[in-house]
């Protein structure tokens, strides 16, 4: 049976991914004029340079599909007490028991098919705090949810005091579901040519001793559409809660926005402007770190007060994620090794002493100290953040001048190497999964490939800033010569490698290769390889690697934002995005290192 399933995955993988890479051939021929490395990477970075427009523009915030926000006091009367309904449905994939988490400031009821799931009296201090996807809410109720339609009633008793809101929140409702569990809030049923909000909400009807959970007001009774609700001589009906606009990004932020991709591409411009000695891409980089400085207050205002959870650098706004925090932060930790004196330096400093103390004391960790993630169904280790976390500890190591703290960063920078091989490097292979569940360390995880460059990007800069008399580099050297050996096997003829290393049926894929290239030549520039080995792989590699780039300026093959997956197809079915920062970003870099190596 598992041949027979395992045949039937390859067939189907090697469908879509020749589907998609026929797509992707269509779409572009290779670039035809002669480049020098380092004259590709400029050539590629001018278009982005030249043509992105740092701007704004305004958009109507619309739900997020894994949190529900009411927000009764943006819609209501604050000045007294009051009673609120909102109702909406929940649809489910299957029949099933859920757990909801619920945040909520005053008295409330909830019902679901008509069945109280949740009632507590009285206010509460709701202070919202993030984790790495959504929020910490305070409390939890179980509800026996039906396939298809379940109608939830949700009654709020405001005191007259404070903030007047409901968040709620589960597993399986939203993007992060187990798959075929999904539920998902909707008015498909009551109001389907309204599709900008989750709920409809009615009231406030009085609440004379600021309690209010047990006055009977019809709704509870009894929900009706289309008519009038009668208070001595108040009338109300059914409405749509308050719709915001909330600044954002244009095309979303392609190339400007908060993220650790498009931080890493900022940095690599930070390089290519030292290597061309051409400041036009360090001036890119200036204007980046100060529009982001600038939405930060914006971005907590949107994300905390609107509850726009996926709104304008929403990351920015406390999310205690590698992604959000060290990665797009590394442009402003080396402005500040490299340049000793520019404008707001202090404001500089202030947000990269603010994320170098988040990673030593904020960050999720497993008692072996190794970075974490918990959002996932059990505790997880992601090959993403040996690149998300290890370079700014380096970075960190390298800005501060106190010399114990110092040690410790160069300490826990070889600790996350050595920790992160242990859990997800597999020695018949010589490759590392993407992640593993801590719980469940013989899950099998595809050896995705720009998990693999993430893993040895982040191996070769723990080399290269370390300090050679450290005493866990030599067994990080040979870390990286083995995962070097592992990657080299799977390269294919034509000096490509593959979405997934050992699964040459899936399609060949730019950033993965980007980053091989630039580990590679890195090596045998520094001398941890030798030229005579691998000098031909890598030169393989860098014709494969231009072969992506087009007569455009654009940079093909690169597979976007991947979560972790038992399911190859899963992996398969990642689209490809035109330049993307997710490949751009190592292109520059493995161009530099390039250059370097051609004109040794």
């Amino acid at each position: 049976m598992k041949t027979l399933k395992r045949i039937k995955s390859t067939i189907l993988i090697l469908g879509v991914s020749t589907i998609l890479y026929a797509q992707q051939l269509r779409k572009y021929e290779p670039i035809t004029e002669e480049f020098s490395p380092l004259e590709l990477a400029k050539f590629v970075a001018d278009k982005i340079v030249d043509q992105t427009k740092f701007r704004f523009e305004y958009a109507i915030q619309t739900p997020y599909a894994g949190v529900e926000s009411i927000d009764f006091g943006q819609n209501f009367d604050k000045s007294k007490p009051g009673i609120a309904y909102a109702f909406s449905s929940l649809y489910s994939e299957t029949e099933q028991i859920e757990t909801f988490e619920v945040g909520c400031t005053s008295g409330t009821k909830i019902w679901v098919n008509d069945q109280l799931v949740f009632s507590r009296n009285g206010d509460q201090e709701l202070s919202v705090r993030f984790e790495e996807k959504t929020y910490i809410l305070p409390e939890r109720f179980n509800v026996k949810l039906n396939k298809g339609e379940n109608k939830i009633l949700i009654k709020s008793a405001y005191s007259g005091k404070g903030k007047w809101l409901l968040l709620m929140q589960s597993n399986n409702l939203g993007p992060y579901a187990e798959k075929g569990k999904k539920i998902k809030t909707s008015l498909e049923s009551y109001a389907p040519n309204i599709n900008i909000v989750n709920w409809l909400v009615l009231g406030s009807f009085e609440n004379p001793d600021g309690k209010g959970l047990e006055i009977q007001y019809e709704p509870e009774k009894r929900i009706e559409f289309h008519k009038i609700y009668k208070l001595e001589d108040q009338i109300f009906t059914w409405d749509i809660p308050r719709i915001h606009i909330n600044t954002e990004n244009p095309d979303g932020g392609k190339f400007y926005a908060w993220s650790y991709h498009v931080g890493g591409f900022i940095w690599g411009l930070q390089r290519l402007s030292q290597e061309s000695k051409n400041n036009k891409y360090a001036d890119y980089a200036i204007k980046w770190c100060e529009y982001t400085l600038k939405t930060f207050p914006l971005a907590q205002y949107q994300t905390k007060e609107l509850h726009a959870v996926r709104s304008l650098n929403w990351g920015t706004a406390g999310r205690p994620m590698l992604d959000y925090t060290s990665a797009p932060s590394i442009p402003f930790m080396t402005r500040l090794i490299y340049e000793e004196s520019f404008p707001l330096r202090e404001e500089y400093a202030a947000h990269a002493e603010k994320i170098m103390n988040y990673l030593i004391n904020g960050q999720y960790r497993l008692p072996n100290g190794v970075f974490a993630r918990k959002y996932t169904i059990s505790p997880s280790v992601w090959a993403d953040d040996m690149f998300m976390g290890i370079p700014y500890l380096l970075f960190s190591a390298m800005y501060t001048n106190d010399t114990l703290l110092k040690q410790s960063l160069y300490d826990d920078a070889a600790n996350q190497i050595i920790q992160f091989n242990k859990l997800l490097y597999k020695k018949e292979k010589k490759l590392y999964m993407q992640a593993c569940y801590v719980d469940r360390p013989d899950e099998k995880i595809p050896f995705w490939s720009r998990g693999n460059g993430w893993a040895i990007w982040g191996t070769s800069e723990v080399l290269q800033n370390l300090p050679k008399n450290h005493k866990q580099y030599k067994a990080i050297l040979d870390i990286y010569h083995e995962h070097i050996k592992g990657i080299v096997r799977q390269q294919d003829n034509e000096g490509y490698w593959h979405n997934i290393l050992d699964m040459p049926e899936t399609v060949r894929e730019s950033s993965g290769t980007a980053i091989f290239t630039l580990c590679i030549a890195r090596g045998i520039n520094n001398g941890w390889l030798s030229k005579k080995e691998y000098g031909q792989v890598v030169e393989k590699a860098w014709l494969a690697l231009k072969s992506f780039v087009d007569n455009d300026g654009n940079l093909n093959g690169v597979k976007g934002g991947t979560n972790f997956s038992t399911n190859p197809e899963a992996y398969a079915k990642t689209p490809f995005v035109k330049s993307d920062t997710h490949g751009i970003l190592p292109l520059l870099f493995a161009c530099i290192e390039m250059q370097h190596y051609f004109n040794q």
